[in-house]
């Protein structure tokens, strides 16, 4: 299987919005150590992100498109635009926790126990 990808001009960075259920909680701005390579565990920086209105909204609709729970959503900013390009049903928060001290584990735990009382 081979993928072919445009290359994009955008900043050395990318974002990472935290959605559980119907939320956008927290986001980072994940910086490369050295290449294109913005994960953290493979030495990549956090630095908080404020969510705008517009954020919120494009994660949400993002996590809606691919059937919502808890996911974290990848986007760059290309030409004053945010654009989608990744969606992961399994996230890591470590970072994000200690970067924004936004308690994701509670958030999630809540999602899960308003999920089973339904």
């Amino acid at each position: 299987v081979y993928y072919l990808q445009e290359v994009v001009k955008r900043p050395p960075r990318d974002l990472r919005v935290f959605v559980v259920g119907e939320e956008a909680v927290a986001g980072i701005y994940r910086y490369p150590l050295q290449d294109l390579k913005t994960n953290i565990a493979r030495g990549g920086k956090a630095e908080a992100c404020h969510l705008t209105d517009e954020l919120r909204e494009i994660s949400l609709k993002a996590a809606e498109a691919v059937g919502g729970g808890i996911l974290s959503v990848d986007l760059i900013e290309v030409d004053g635009e945010h654009l989608v390009y990744e969606i992961n049903h399994t996230i890591e928060f470590q970072a994000t926790v200690n970067t924004t001290k936004v308690n994701i584990p509670e958030y999630i735990v809540g999602y899960l126990l308003r999920k089973i009382k339904k």
